[in-house]
């Protein structure tokens, strides 16, 4: 259930491959017996408080999580918290608990299904909905330095269409694919300039214009962030 986080600078990674620990480019039956292998832990799992069958108890499964809520048939359903630890065992078996990424929301038969928050051991936070356990639909998930993804997710990663939007100003509404920024968007600046055009892997890249506060444009090909095309406007060699 790692995650990498939102980083401050347009070459970012919105997460990794292996999101909330199912692998995004792995087979439809692989994650389904994943999914089976967890159910069958957490019906081995002890109950160390209140009723983990029918009713609302705390358990703790074989790689250290807890989960605190409602249970039925055994596993976690309904509303509950999930508590990971981020550091593994030690060699005592003895898990450790000061660093750990919480959800909170809806469960259903073990898995985080439907609406919820999941908190990260750095700070940052992803609120919106889940569907077997990974992030998919519609949601926010926040960097814990300020940096802002809205958008959808799916198979646990940012796809389709959102907003990004950066500390220092910066603001891309557009298409989101492939764990990046891809597609067709917009991207404003905090001096006033504005892109709307192409992106590739987070850069702009592609057909684009480029406006300037005083009305100046470049219009054409970018490469790498930068205009390499024939201008049509005054702007004759401007720069971003």
């Amino acid at each position: 259930m790692k995650i990498m986080l939102i980083v401050l600078l347009l070459n970012l990674c919105f997460l990794p491959l292996n999101t909330f620990g199912g692998g995004c480019g792995c087979s439809a039956k692989k994650a389904e017996n994943a999914i089976e292998k967890k159910k069958e832990m957490m019906i081995r799992s002890k109950c160390t408080e209140g009723n983990c069958i029918n009713g609302k108890g705390l358990m703790i499964t074989e790689d250290g999580t807890k989960y605190e809520g409602s249970f039925k048939a055994g596993l976690p359903d309904g509303e509950g918290v999930f508590t990971d630890p981020v550091m593994p065992r030690s060699a005592e078996g003895i898990y450790d608990y000061s660093r750990v990424e919480i959800y909170k929301g809806q469960v259903q038969a073990g898995l985080k299904q439907g609406k919820g928050t999941f908190t990260f051991s750095e700070g940052s936070q992803y609120v919106g909905a889940f569907d077997k356990d990974k992030m998919n639909g519609k949601g926010i998930l926040t960097n814990a330095d300020g940096l802002v993804y809205e958008g959808t997710f799916e198979n646990g990663r940012p796809q389709g269409e959102g907003t990004v939007t950066f500390p220092d100003g910066r603001k891309y509404v557009g298409q989101v694919a492939r764990n990046s920024i891809n597609g067709q968007g917009t991207m404003t600046f905090p001096d006033g300039k504005k892109y709307v055009g192409e992106f590739q892997m987070n850069k702009i890249q592609g057909q684009g214009i480029m406006t300037y506060p005083d009305g100046k444009k470049e219009e054409g090909q970018f490469e790498n962030d930068k205009f390499v095309g024939k201008s049509i406007s005054k702007a004759e060699g401007g720069r971003m």
